[in-house]
């Protein structure tokens, strides 16, 4: 079984213990969405994302890009 050590995972991504329902709410309804979609388009078009590839996506991608028909 593998780790979330084992795949690298930043420190800010840890999983932790999962809110109950009313820290879920609270925390939703403290969210403004409208500007953290315009925050992730800025950074979008600045380029200043990342891409996450999960373990599996990571292999078919290799594998995909090894079996091509010429």
């Amino acid at each position: 079984m593998e780790t979330a050590q084992s795949f690298n995972i930043p420190k800010d991504m840890k999983p932790t213990k999962p809110l109950t329902d009313p820290e879920l709410e609270a925390w939703e309804n403290s969210r403004n969405l409208e500007a953290e979609l315009l925050e992730s388009v800025r950074q979008m078009i600045a380029r200043k994302g990342r891409v996450v590839f999960s373990p599996n996506t990571s292999i078919k991608k290799k594998s995909t890009n090894n079996n091509s028909v010429a």
